[in-house]
């Protein structure tokens, strides 16, 4: 299973949270040309956000201006404290949940179920569920159809600590001083672009849950030991969101691919260019970028997300 580390909420040293920023930073900015892999230690340790309290997070992240990367993935746990009143967003988001269960008005999320949230598409209310003491899951956000800009975690929190000495953040609202509530995320967007916040027209009706355990696995053309779910392929750009099992002592292909990958390792560990990483490390695979075989000592199970490259070149249905 999943590590549990500094989720479960052991206090991290002022040292510890230092070395763990500066590390996650240098994954954080670009330019990014080759393949990297973050181990979880080396994430950025986050507490509450705008979205209140009731949170603890780990974040990798990945992002090159330049070459059109912006790509956040984290693991976060929530508690009852945390409720986030009915939103949107301008980003799509992939979430995948590994322990306990979290409620989206009717609808209960558990372990293995994975959850596309598509841009400009209302979900929530959001909190634990009844019975539950807290909600684990593994998040991703990036730039959806409208290729709106995403922004990086570190603009986040400036402009967080900027508009709290305005106003405050409450419940998932931002509070001006005259009493106006407004989205926390919308603030936080325009007091960093300037810009007025406008959401994209939605594609779907609504978020879609995919239950991984009703999927069959089928094996891997021309790779013995390597098993692939394919959950779902959305846009033509992407999220192309699939999970891969590898046996021990067997092994991905290299390759090539004209878009951009993430990989997280959820069970078991895996060996990438002689180094050998646990859950949750997370692997990124830029677009167009030769990578090499990802292969398994014990057996592995990975989060795979694909979405088009920079330059718009569509995921192929299955190359991993």
């Amino acid at each position: 299973m999943i590590r549990e580390l500094a989720l479960e909420g052991e206090e991290l040293t002022m040292n510890t949270q230092e070395q763990n920023q500066n590390a996650s930073d240098l994954a954080m900015n670009g330019p990014i040309t080759c393949p990297m892999v973050i181990r979880e230690d080396d994430g950025v340790v986050r507490g509450a956000m705008h979205r209140g309290d009731g949170r603890r997070s780990k974040h990798f992240g990945f992002f090159d201006r330049e070459h059109g990367i912006a790509w956040r993935v984290g693991m976060s746990v929530y508690t009852h404290e945390r409720m986030n009143p009915r939103h949107k967003h301008c980003f799509d988001q992939i979430r995948y949940y590994v322990r306990g269960g979290e409620k989206y008005g009717r609808d209960i999320f558990g372990p293995g179920d994975c959850v596309y949230f598509p841009e400009g598409v209302p979900y929530g209310p959001q909190t634990t569920a009844d019975g539950y003491d807290e909600n684990v899951r593994i998040g991703m956000q990036f730039s959806g159809p409208a290729a709106i800009y995403y922004p990086h975690l570190k603009e986040i929190k400036k402009a967080q600590d900027e508009l709290s000495q305005i106003g405050r953040f409450e419940k998932g609202l931002y509070v001006a001083p005259d009493g106006h509530k407004k989205d926390s995320f919308e603030t936080i967007y325009e007091r960093i672009t300037g810009q007025e916040f406008k959401y994209p027209s939605p594609r779907y009706e609504n978020y879609v849950a995919m239950h991984t355990a009703n999927y069959t696995w089928e094996p891997l053309d021309g790779v013995r030991g390597v098993t692939v779910k394919h959950l779902g392929y959305f846009n033509e750009i992407g999220p192309n969101v699939k999970l891969v099992k590898i046996d021990a002592g067997a092994a991905t292909p290299e390759g090539t691919a004209q878009c951009q990958q993430v990989r997280i390792v959820l069970e078991g560990d895996v060996t990438y260019q002689g180094e050998t990483y646990n859950s949750i490390s997370c692997m990124y695979f830029p677009a167009r970028t030769p990578y090499l075989a990802t292969s398994s000592r014990g057996g592995a199970t990975l989060l795979v997300v694909q979405r088009a490259g920079p330059d718009g070149s569509r995921p192929p249905f299955c190359l991993i």
